[in-house]
């Protein structure tokens, strides 16, 4: 009863007119300098977000936090191939963060999470339960520097490079986000952005509160380029380098080295939008090179005069498949570190050895809502080659005459009370192709309902 009431009361606080600037998906890229001004701050909790340390305006504390409550009802994990049966579990997923602002040129942020699963009857993951730890640790330090603004972070931080987060994402969808230790130096001067990267994945272990650690074995550096920043339309190119000890691919197991090569561009011109990317890998698994390929497109027309401002979404995705197992080649396309969420939160479908075609229509019946449907078909790229799950988990018996993976039809509705309450919810029809039915494939239900509340 008496979480019931502190719920209640938290629920009732957030729905309280908007005045002060919204929470970000990054929550140590908000800039809360506005709340020193007390008539701005819409409810007791604003009060938090901007603590002063003395005389100086830069130097302030600000302090957060997040409860995400998500249940999820699943009667077909992996279309029931390899035995999954159906399953119905919840999470819960707390964090709290300080972002310590000592002046205009350094700045450390500190967060501590804690993920949770409960009544899940299949094997939890990585992404599901994490028992309380330090999920961000970083100090940066930033000077004016040929024009610009050079920053460098230092420790345990996130990765995030553009809002579509195909290859390189948070992993927000999922009850544990990722993080990465390392070293990541940016500039930043009018239209371009630069940013080079070392970092090693941070290794979620849940045996026991703050025990984890970078993985062993695995590396991620890089750099990006971006041009564009601030304009209609921006173009990114960057180069990574992932490394992977004792990778498997087709029953193999080797050393895996990708150098990655992609091209983005994102904007919006008039009602049209856009975001495609195109990737290139190239390496080596064992004694075999990587020559991988992928792209990705979402392209959408707003009619932002009509009622509701619908929006017409049309989604094609192609990652290359190994075209003949036990060759010198590994054709198969890593999608690295993947959002989790980008074809549907039910983590049916990786990005990999894959040919999706998708429309989407999106509606805004009031200011607050959302409403989402559409659908399409999947297919494997390469005949030869498996279908995939995520992580990167071959689906059984997936390698047969039949290309197509399946049919899918998933809608979506979210609701936001104000800033700090939303609720979403996904709903998502997938129905298997002939081929994996004969496998023992059956037609997969999803469905999840998220409450979150920030401050």
């Amino acid at each position: 009863m008496a979480r019931l009431s502190a719920a209640g009361a938290l629920i009732a606080l957030a729905c309280t007119p908007l005045q002060a600037a919204d929470f970000a998906l990054t929550r140590w890229s908000e800039d809360h300098r506005d709340l020193a001004d007390r008539a701005r701050q819409a409810t007791p909790l604003d009060a938090v977000k901007h603590i002063s340390l003395g005389a100086d305006p830069e130097r302030y504390l600000s302090l957060g936090g997040q409860l995400r409550l998500k249940a999820v009802d699943f009667d077909a994990p992996l279309f029931g191939l390899g035995g999954a049966e159906a399953d119905g579990y919840w999470f819960q997923r707390l964090n709290l963060h300080s972002d310590w602002h000592l002046g205009p040129r350094f700045r450390v942020f500190a967060e501590i999470g804690d993920a949770q699963v409960h009544g899940k009857q299949t094997p939890a993951t990585v992404a599901d339960s994490n028992r309380s730890d330090l999920h961000l640790a970083f100090a940066d330090l930033s000077s004016p520097a040929a024009g610009g603004k050079l920053s460098l972070r230092v420790g345990r931080q996130e990765l995030a490079f553009d809002a579509m987060q195909r290859f390189v994402a948070l992993r927000e969808g999922p009850n544990v986000r990722r993080a990465y230790d390392g070293a990541r130096l940016t500039w930043s001067g009018g239209a371009l952005d630069v940013a080079a990267f070392v970092t090693e994945p941070v290794e979620i272990r849940d045996d026991r509160a703050f025990d984890d650690r970078n993985r062993d074995g695995t590396r991620f550096s890089g750099l990006r380029v971006r041009h564009g920043v601030g304009m209609p339309g921006q173009l990114d190119g960057y180069w990574y380098r992932y490394e992977r000890d004792e990778a498997r691919f087709g029953g193999v197991l080797a050393d895996e080295r990708r150098n990655v090569f992609g091209l983005q561009s994102t904007g919006r011109h008039g009602s049209f939008d856009w975001d495609v990317e195109a990737v290139y890998q190239t390496g080596r698994f064992g004694t075999a090179d990587i020559r991988a390929w992928a792209f990705g497109s979402v392209l959408g027309l707003r009619f932002d005069t009509w009622a509701w401002q619908p929006r017409l979404a049309l989604q094609v995705d192609v990652a290359s498949g190994d075209r003949e197992v036990g060759d010198d080649r590994l054709e198969t396309f890593n999608s690295l570190f993947p959002r989790g969420a980008y074809f549907s939160q039910s983590g049916l479908t990786d990005f990999s050895n894959l040919v999706n075609t998708g429309l989407f229509l999106s509606a805004r019946p009031v200011p607050q809502a959302t409403l989402g449907i559409g659908g399409g078909r999947m297919a494997r790229q390469a005949r030869e080659d498996a279908a995939y799950a995520q992580p990167l988990l071959p689906m059984p018996g997936s390698i047969n005459a039949d290309r197509v993976i399946g049919d899918y039809l998933r809608l979506n509705a979210s609701y936001r009370c104000n800033r700090h309450l939303t609720l979403t919810t996904e709903i998502l029809h997938y129905v298997p192709s002939s081929g994996l039915r004969a496998a023992g494939a059956r037609t997969a239900d999803y469905a999840e309902l998220v409450i979150r509340f920030l401050f």
